[in-house]
């Protein structure tokens, strides 16, 4: 490799460090204005950059706004995927696999509630602003990994018999997914709104709904 070619590597490497730095002041920075009324000179201020910096990475807060949230949906899976493709786990059922994953849920109602709101106003930014199918390309691919891995996950379970045979994965992944983020952000987002409500503790409410769907999918 030649000196240029060297050059070239380590200007990528600072750009996309820079990038980074942005989307994590982004991030911070939605979570504690809203996405709604957050500016892009918020985030360079942030970041510690010029405006015009930010604007050189990201032509607009739509932009910057979907790249936060595929970041961070990438950041929350790695964590799930350093405990799903542990050596001791590969030796069990496919079915604890499939548990694994649907924890992530409760992993961020217990532990990340600021993901759950980033989540939630994201989804009613994209209608909001009627962002086309097209733009979400990217965060729909790091959301989809979710998919990638039940769907895996159940097939392989029917094969090693701790799964039934004819059930459906699409079904199960779109269904039980959007169950469990339903329920984990009216808990950590709504609340309490008549008395009953809290009855039960939120994160058993989440056990429970997670028990259920692997009761339902269990051989």
């Amino acid at each position: 490799m030649d000196l240029k070619e060297k050059r070239k590597q380590e200007i990528d490497r600072q750009k996309e460090h820079r990038k980074e730095q942005i989307i994590k002041a982004a991030i911070a920075v939605f979570k504690e204005k809203g996405i709604e009324n957050a500016k892009m000179i918020d985030v360079a201020k942030k970041a510690e950059f010029g405006v015009a910096t930010v604007y050189r990475y990201f032509n607009t807060k739509t932009e910057l706004v979907i790249a936060s949230g595929a970041w961070l949906w990438d950041d929350e899976l790695r964590h799930i995927h350093s405990i799903l493709y542990e050596e001791d786990l590969l030796s069990h059922k496919a079915i604890d696999c499939v548990e694994k994953t649907l924890n992530l849920f409760l992993d961020m109602y217990h532990n990340h509630a600021d993901i759950l709101g980033f989540l939630e106003q994201f989804d009613n930014y994209v209608v909001k602003e009627n962002i086309p199918p097209e733009q979400l390309i990217k965060y729909e691919a790091s959301v989809i990994t979710i998919k990638k891995d039940i769907l895996e996950s159940i097939a392989l379970g029917k094969v090693d018999g701790s799964i039934k045979p004819d059930i459906d994965e699409n079904l199960f992944y779109i269904t039980a997914t959007h169950a469990l983020m339903s329920l984990c952000q009216k808990l950590t987002l709504r609340g309490k709104i008549i008395s009953k409500d809290d009855e039960i503790d939120g994160y058993f409410q989440i056990e429970f709904l997670i028990e259920a769907l692997l009761g339902y999918i269990r051989q």
